[in-house]
């Protein structure tokens, strides 16, 4: 037989907030050949890469652009430039998932400008897609910067084409922060055996199964990759868990 013992004092299950800024990470893994960009100080990106890797017991690959005290007080857009140029020229992501914190947040840096003035002065990135999604720490919760990222991923790289050449086996799946690789894994084999081909959005079954890669990487190995990020436009049936 059960006992319910009620105490007078506090108890704190979760002392760690899980922020945004996890969840859109954790999102934006699910990518390939990813680089996930924190605008913020060097602090909140740690905090991030200690939960993800004490989860996942792996190699996370995450970058800041490690604002300073002056560089708060003046304005971070050279910040967030200098670091998306040094990730190109040594990481060559194939998507940048940029992503706000409390910090700039709390600031107002226009980040939507910031991203459409470097763009500008950098036609030679026209050719790189950066996914901005706002996560900052104060508010909200894992689950809706998991959701903002998918949101952000789903507007901004998809390519509108004929739906004549839509293919017809073809089924986008938007997975949720609560499926874990091992779900997304059998998820895809069900719709497989069903004569269907599936997309995941993101697919961590691919990048954060704990395999181990022949070689090392800067950015995420395995996951959905672009191509098949453009063409999910093109869905003929699509499903969101």
């Amino acid at each position: 037989m059960a006992i319910i013992s009620v105490t007078s004092t506090s108890v704190a299950v979760n002392p760690l907030k899980q922020s945004q800024t996890v969840g859109a990470v954790l999102a934006f893994l699910g990518l390939k050949g990813i680089m996930p960009l924190l605008h913020g100080s060097q602090g909140c990106t740690a905090l991030t890469k200690a939960v993800l890797v004490q989860h996942f017991r792996q190699t996370i690959p995450l970058s800041s652009t490690a604002m300073t005290e002056v560089a708060t007080i003046l304005g971070g857009e050279e910040r967030v430039e200098q670091a998306i140029l040094t990730l190109v020229q040594r990481s060559k992501p194939e998507i940048i998932g940029l992503c706000s914190t409390g910090l700039v947040e709390t600031r107002g840096d226009d980040m939507g400008r910031f991203v459409k003035e470097i763009r500008h002065r950098h036609p030679e990135l026209d050719y790189l897609p950066i996914v901005l999604v706002s996560t900052p720490d104060f508010k909200g919760t894992l689950q809706d910067g998991f959701a903002g990222a998918v949101e952000s991923i789903v507007r901004e790289i998809p390519q509108k084409i004929d739906k004549q050449d839509a293919c017809a086996t073809q089924i986008t799946i938007l997975a949720s922060s609560a499926f874990t690789p091992g779900d997304v894994q059998e998820i895809k084999e069900i719709v497989t055996s069903f004569g269907l081909v599936p997309i995941v959005v993101p697919d961590l079954s691919g990048s954060l199964d704990g395999h181990i890669e022949d070689s090392s990487s800067a950015i995420s190995c395995n996951g959905t990759n672009a191509a098949q990020l453009r063409s999910i436009a093109n869905w003929r049936l699509g499903l969101i868990c």
